[in-house]
This record gives C-alpha cells, sequence and structure tokens, in this order.
C-alpha cells in the first residue's frame, strides 16, 4: 500500500472487527437474505453464508462463501472459496507502521457509521 501513495497521501483500510473473531472464532455467519427485482416483475430472493474453519496458527482461516438463487422452483447453489488472515487492530497498525505510515488511528463503526472498523494514516516521506 505504502508504494502507491505519495508522501502525505490518506490511507484508509476497511477490515472486519478481526479482534473479537480472533477471540471468539466463528464457524459461521449468519445466513443473509437479499432481494431483487427479476424478469417478470416479481422478485427474487438470493440467501448468503460463509462456513470458515480456522488453522492451527489461529489467525488464518478458510473461507467458504455459499450463495443460493432459486431456478426453476430449485435452490442452485454456488459456493467460492478463499483463505482470510485475521488480522487485529494492533497487528496491522504495526504493519502499517513498519511500511511507514504516520498518524495511525483507528474510528470505530459506532463512530463512523460504517459497518467495519476503519483504519486510517498517512504515508509518510521516503
Amino acid at each position: 500500500m505504502r508504494r502507491v501513495l505519495c508522501p502525505g497521501g490518506q490511507l484508509l483500510v476497511s477490515t472486519r472487527p478481526y479482534d473479537d473473531l480472533l477471540r471468539d472464532r466463528p464457524a459461521s455467519t449468519p445466513p443473509q437474505v437479499h432481494r431483487v427485482a427479476d424478469d417478470t416483475d416479481g422478485e427474487e430472493r438470493t440467501v448468503t453464508f460463509q462456513l470458515w474453519h480456522w488453522h492451527d496458527d489461529g489467525e488464518h482461516y478458510d473461507l467458504e462463501h455459499f450463495q443460493l438463487r432459486p431456478v426453476d422452483g430449485k435452490w442452485h447453489v454456488e459456493v467460492r472459496r478463499t483463505t482470510y488472515w485475521a488480522l487485529g487492530r494492533d497487528r496491522l497498525s504495526g504493519l502499517a507502521a513498519e511500511a511507514g505510515f504516520i498518524g495511525l488511528g483507528w474510528r470505530m463503526p459506532q463512530e463512523t457509521g460504517f459497518f467495519q472498523p476503519l483504519l486510517m494514516a498517512r504515508a509518510g516521506a521516503e
């Protein structure tokens, strides 16, 4: 991130609330239902949720993202898979500082109205 910002450039990083997630190590997210208008002036529902399998190192997890959509009266399932690295705020702040960012500060959802914590910083001199 640092190499693409001029000195004094602003950094804004949005991240999951990993401090809580690292402590609780959830196995899944709750299902979410999204409603979208379809071609027949009706409404199509899509259901999404994630399954998380935590690695033994305690900070990586395999994520399976499930998306269920109705197709011809049956549910069609799509699954995407990836691995995430769960970095708590202190760890992410430390990495940003090591990369040359200064003036680091966190703004939390109750303050910003955004659903995830935000790390704000400036790029220091190169």
